[in-house]
């Protein structure tokens, strides 16, 4: 895998420190829908020794905001985010709004995920069929992915940067040490296309309130803030 260097920095103020996150690796894919010509970019922070847990960005017409997945401790924290442009350095204010508890959608709990083996062209080639169950004969949708050698699997990044509703408690066996590079899922009027279109080595830390504020479920609130560049 290519290596890209990308040192972050982050500073935390008027709380005290609580739950602490690590994160080296970003990816950056981008989805294109043909039936309603929908483009969709996802960036997410991953610490690859810890997939439990990773940060979501998501940005509407109105403004930016962060998700930090915490699965082991079944806890999603909601930032605000501000940008802002200092001497040709893109940077990002987090601000800690809440919170809320993690529950996966139980309707896709019991989903399997089979691949085909990896073909030995180049490049690597593999189809993803994923079933209702294990039982399942008939593939809910199918997709082929290109793939690009890593030094680890990390089919699970791709998986929580796309698919990250198909929460399954059943283990995924993807077939060896490889980043999903691009994606084409076909279906009977439309097609979707996936491509990482960046990735980066990272070096972020982020400290949470030792307090929190805690709610039922997903709603917006004020707090404090941190910050890094990148």
């Amino acid at each position: 895998m290519k290596k890209y260097y990308f040192l972050m920095f982050l500073s935390v103020s008027v709380f005290n420190f609580g739950q602490t996150y690590d994160f080296d690796f970003l990816t950056k894919y981008k989805t294109h829908n043909s039936k309603n010509n929908y483009n969709f970019e996802s960036v997410n922070y991953f610490n690859t020794d810890d997939i439990s847990y990773y940060l979501k960005l998501s940005k509407n017409e109105k403004f930016l905001s962060a998700f930090l997945f915490d699965e082991e401790r079944k806890l999603v924290h909601y930032f605000k985010v501000t940008e802002s442009n200092i001497k040709n350095e893109i940077q990002f204010e987090f601000l800690y709004e809440y919170s809320y508890p993690y529950v996966a959608e139980h309707r896709f709990e019991n989903y399997h995920f089979e691949f085909s083996a990896v073909s030995e062209s180049s490049p690597k080639v593999t189809t993803l069929k994923v079933f209702k169950s294990k039982k399942g004969r008939k593939p809910v949708f199918e997709q082929t992915l290109t793939l690009q050698p890593a030094n680890t699997n990390l089919f699970e990044i791709y998986r929580k940067s796309i698919l990250s509703y198909l929460h399954t408690a059943d283990k995924i066996n993807f077939p060896g040490n490889y980043i999903v590079k691009k994606v084409v899922e076909k279906h009977r009027d439309y097609t979707c296309e996936i491509e990482l279109v960046e990735y980066k080595n990272v070096e972020l830390q982020i400290v949470l309130p030792e307090k929190l504020n805690l709610k039922n479920s997903y709603q917006s609130t004020n707090s404090t803030f941190s910050k890094f560049n990148h």
